[in-house]
């Protein structure tokens, strides 16, 4: 598949031990491109503008667990940052969106969290999964939705972030 900013990359469906499918990311290939597939994101502090209820709250999305989720309040904009613990070379995110998408989101990092800098930007978000490639630096992380794609909020079942 071709992904934003001219790489390529791929996705990889692989089974767990319990038979249920999970999302796993590949690095770009061909061209020199090379990008880690480690998930910077996974474990990690995670916040948000909102959560529909304590049962989405933000941590699910950084979970490593396909089964939880993060969901936003009914409105925009909306947001869901991750504290990667230090600052990192990004060069992939990975959006695994519910029913619940984001049809016009960024996606910025920042060194404090209060200045952001967006690597990406799109009005025609598709849901799904989404692989997007970036190139930045920054210890924060952020999805920043301002359009939702239908009348719930924004979903993620999982927000990774590939680099070193």
């Amino acid at each position: 598949m071709t992904v934003p900013g001219g790489s390529t990359g791929a996705a990889l469906d692989i089974e767990a031990c319990t038979g249920s499918p999970q999302q796993q990311w590949s690095p770009p290939s061909g061209g020199g491109d090379t990008c880690s597939a480690t998930d910077l994101a996974r474990g990690r502090t995670a916040t948000a503008s909102s959560q529909e209820s304590s049962a989405f709250p933000a941590s699910s999305a950084v979970d490593g667990n396909s089964g939880t989720r993060w969901s936003s309040a009914f409105s925009d904009p909306q947001w869901l940052q991750v504290d990667l613990g230090g600052t990192h070379s990004i060069c992939g995110v990975t959006l695994d969106w519910e029913t619940a998408y984001g049809k016009a989101f960024q996606i910025q990092v920042s060194n404090d969290a209060s200045t952001w800098t967006t690597l990406y930007s799109t009005a025609s978000g598709t849901g799904g999964t989404q692989t997007l490639a970036v190139t930045g630096s920054g210890r924060y992380l952020r999805m920043y939705g301002t359009a939702r794609a239908t009348q719930w909020g924004y979903s993620l079942w999982e927000l990774q972030v590939h680099g070193t």
